[in-house]
């Protein structure tokens, strides 16, 4: 399996860490062909993530919502660009050719991510890429995915969790430590004056193996704690 495969299971492992320590989180398990409602914010930004599969494209009619999907992780980001909010449905078509039927209920507050398992994939083929700009191949398993998740956890309970994030730059190191074949880097993120989109993929680079953002969406001049754990 490829590196930017690995990736991609970090990314969604990761996701669903972030929801498991914040206590809070849309977390959703359906069928193919399934369908699942959720809150959407009129506020801010609000992400949808599927753990085990990618969005391709979103099917809909008229929508109050800007939706942009990035290409890198597959999650789609929609922000309210309309003037009286109604509930809305439509579909995700996934890289696997699995639709999911939706109903969005706006929320005059911010949301947390939507993230979605899809049942019954686990002997399924995976979707194939090309690699992308990563190249390398090194080894993937689950047991990879749930070190991960535990070195995560273990670093936020000692490092983050409780704690008031403290000032400095972009991207400051406040702590390390190091295991086993890895290091893990407590950091921040700072948003400017008009607020900021954290997002994973704006902190992978060569040697990377999982990152744990605990707020994406900043407002103007907020800061939240960011993990890197990268290979030693």
């Amino acid at each position: 399996m490829n590196f930017l495969k690995t990736m991609k299971a970090l990314i969604a492992m990761a996701a669903i860490l972030s929801a498991s320590l914040a206590n809070a989180g849309q977390t959703y398990a359906v069928m193919p062909d399934g369908e699942i409602t959720f809150d959407v914010s009129i506020t801010g930004i609000t992400r949808v993530s599927f753990t085990n599969d990618r969005i391709r494209r979103v099917v809909h009619g008229d929508t109050d919502f800007e939706m942009t999907n990035d290409e890198a992780t597959g999650d789609v980001f929609m922000r309210f660009v309309g003037i009286n909010p109604r509930n809305e449905t439509g579909y995700f078509v996934t890289e696997r050719g699995i639709t999911i039927g939706y109903t969005l209920l706006p929320k005059d507050e911010a949301v947390p991510p939507i993230l979605i398992t899809i049942n019954g994939l686990e002997d399924q083929t995976a979707p194939q890429d090309d690699g992308g700009d990563f190249g390398a191949s090194v080894g993937f398993s689950d047991d990879v995915a749930a070190s991960m998740a535990d070195i995560v956890r273990s670093v936020a309970a000692e490092y983050v969790l409780g704690r008031e994030v403290p000032s400095g730059r972009d991207g400051r190191r406040i702590k390390s430590k190091k295991g086993e074949g890895w290091i893990a880097e407590v950091r921040i993120a700072v948003a400017g004056d008009d607020g900021r989109l954290v997002r994973e993929q704006d902190f992978y680079m060569p040697g990377v193996l999982a990152i744990w953002i605990a707020q994406s969406q900043l407002a103007p001049n907020q800061r939240t704690w960011l993990i890197v754990v990268k290979g030693d």
